[in-house]
């Protein structure tokens, strides 16, 4: 008589494989599936939470926060993944939340109360941290982290009486969580002045092998660099626009690469025989040398996507760009567009391979934000495992 052989079970599969072979089966996962993994038993928790894991490079989450003025419960969060190319719902904004960068989201309560969460961290009741008073209280600043934790804040709005203070001349400030003290720097040239100094005109890239924040002004095209390590602005003032320009975001790319991204006017189109905008992207030289190079132009299809065939001049006025690490986030905050979006991935030596996606709609109806926070953010790994909200 034939014996039979029973196969062994999965689980006594999984049993025999060995910690670095299952770290490393983990390590392909996308960050939503690794976290559900690590709550499948104690070796997967420990193979999820090791350090070789959380030191794997993982492409940056695209968040765009909206807040409606009116009626807070509409308020919504939500998180895009590139790796599993989904987007991911989140409990409800921070009501003073204005920004994020660096694994972190940061809200300011008032002028000088400033707070900050890990982003994708805490369920429906995030971490937020309060830092000591800012020296120069101001409302929207650009934020950056540096040195993985220490947060560079510049310019900004401030208010006096309840109107905004145009010439009030903001230090940089530089918080240190560890010793929980901020330390003041060098303020944004007086180039910056007259176009306004809040994140609705400026833009940034932070790049962190060269210590260096450069900020651009999204329709003026000036930009500067600060050196995080001496705390001064170097360089003095230049201007970055490529011919026939209208308005721009500088972003860092892979590396230590700068990316300009932004809307060109009289591109010439076959189709139409006519001179149409068009959204390119170029590489920037961080010493600022010689002209931005383009290397890639989004594709005419997306491009009409993201603003149907309205031919109002005005249609472009409701874009933005955010990214970092080689991915260039576009998106329309127009609510009337259900806030459409793409994403073009930069990779190779050159940043001559350009992808361009357009990304899935919001998940759930479409409300109607007042305001949009749209940030591009790599999401450590730590805070976020054992949650169950992604």
């Amino acid at each position: 008589m034939e014996m039979e052989h029973s196969s062994p079970s999965i689980a006594s599969v999984w049993d025999r494989l060995s910690f670095d072979l299952t770290e490393l089966i983990l390590s392909y996962l996308p960050l939503r599936s690794l976290v559900r993994s690590s709550a499948v038993c104690c070796q997967w928790r420990c193979a999820a939470s090791s350090s070789s894991l959380h030191r794997r490079r993982r492409r940056p989450w695209f968040f765009l926060f909206g807040l409606n003025n009116v009626v807070s419960r509409l308020d919504r969060s939500f998180g895009f993944d590139p790796e599993s190319f989904a987007w991911v719902p989140l409990p409800p904004p921070h009501p003073d939340c204005f920004s994020g960068a660096g694994g972190f989201s940061f809200a300011a309560s008032s002028c000088s109360r400033f707070a900050y969460s890990p982003v994708l961290s805490g369920g429906t009741q995030p971490n937020w941290r309060f830092t000591k008073p800012l020296a120069f209280p101001r409302c929207n600043p650009i934020v950056a982290v540096f040195d993985e934790n220490r947060f560079v804040v510049v310019g900004g709005a401030r208010y006096i009486g309840g109107l905004v203070d145009l010439e009030d001349w903001l230090a940089v400030e530089i918080y240190d969580p560890v010793t929980e003290a901020w330390e003041v720097g060098s303020p944004l040239p007086v180039d910056f002045r007259s176009s306004g100094t809040s994140s609705q005109w400026l833009s940034s890239a932070l790049l962190p092998e060269r210590k260096m924040l450069y900020v651009f002004g999204i329709y003026t095209c000036r930009v500067a660099a600060f050196d995080l390590s001496r705390r001064v602005w170097i360089g003095g003032v230049g201007t970055l626009r490529p011919p026939g320009t209208v308005f721009a975001f500088l972003i860092a790319g892979l590396g230590d690469s700068l990316l300009l991204a932004g809307l060109c006017s009289g591109e010439q189109d076959e189709g139409s025989g006519g001179a149409q905008p068009c959204f390119a992207i170029w590489a920037v030289d961080p010493l600022m040398r010689g002209q931005p190079r383009r290397i890639a132009v989004m594709p005419r299809d997306i491009l009409t996507g993201l603003f149907g065939t309205d031919d109002d001049d005005n249609r472009f006025a409701s874009l933005r760009c955010v990214g970092t690490d080689g991915l260039v986030y576009v998106f329309n905050e127009d609510h009337h567009k259900r806030y459409p979006a793409c994403v073009c991935e930069i990779q190779g030596k050159e940043m001559d391979q350009c992808s361009w996606r357009r990304i899935p709609p919001l998940p759930g109806p479409g409300n109607r934000f007042h305001k949009t926070v749209a940030f591009c953010s790599p999401v450590p790994l730590g805070p976020v495992l054992g949650t169950a909200h992604i």
